[in-house]
């Protein structure tokens, strides 16, 4: 099963090589893969000069093969907080900010019994990232 995963996300970069941002061989994009076993949802509040209303999922799981991620974080926020994912080396983590009117898809999602989150970093410092789902 991860070496599928792996050759779908493999035939998704390939694809992406026709937008102009991506202009790499699929093989020379880092990717990280992480298969979801559990997810932790946390709904909270900061203040910083102000109240800030918090949603996030928190993910645990096993890697593919081929990757080193052991957990992701899906931060929802309005559409002028979003930020690039990113994948950090030293917790092992994938982050992702979605848009809040996206929630009730990912919680759908959450739902199915097979999930995975992956990253792919370009040599050129454009990402991409994604929750993909099947029943």
């Amino acid at each position: 099963m991860a070496l599928d995963i792996e050759a779908e996300i493999h035939a998704r970069i390939a694809a992406m090589e026709a937008e102009p941002q991506a202009s790499v061989a699929p093989e020379d994009v880092r990717r990280e893969i992480l298969f979801v076993h559990d997810a932790v949802h946390t709904t909270g509040v900061e203040s910083r000069g102000g109240l800030r209303p918090l949603t996030q999922i928190e993910l645990s799981g096993i890697a593919t093969p081929s990757s080193f991620a052991r957990r992701g974080i899906l931060r929802f926020r309005a559409t002028a907080d979003l930020k690039p994912p990113y994948y950090n080396d030293l917790d092992r983590t994938i982050r992702v900010w979605l848009d809040i009117s996206h929630l009730d898809h990912v919680l759908y999602q959450l739902n199915h019994r097979k999930r995975y989150l992956w990253i792919g970093i370009w040599p050129d410092g454009y990402t991409y990232a994604d929750l993909h789902s099947r029943p």
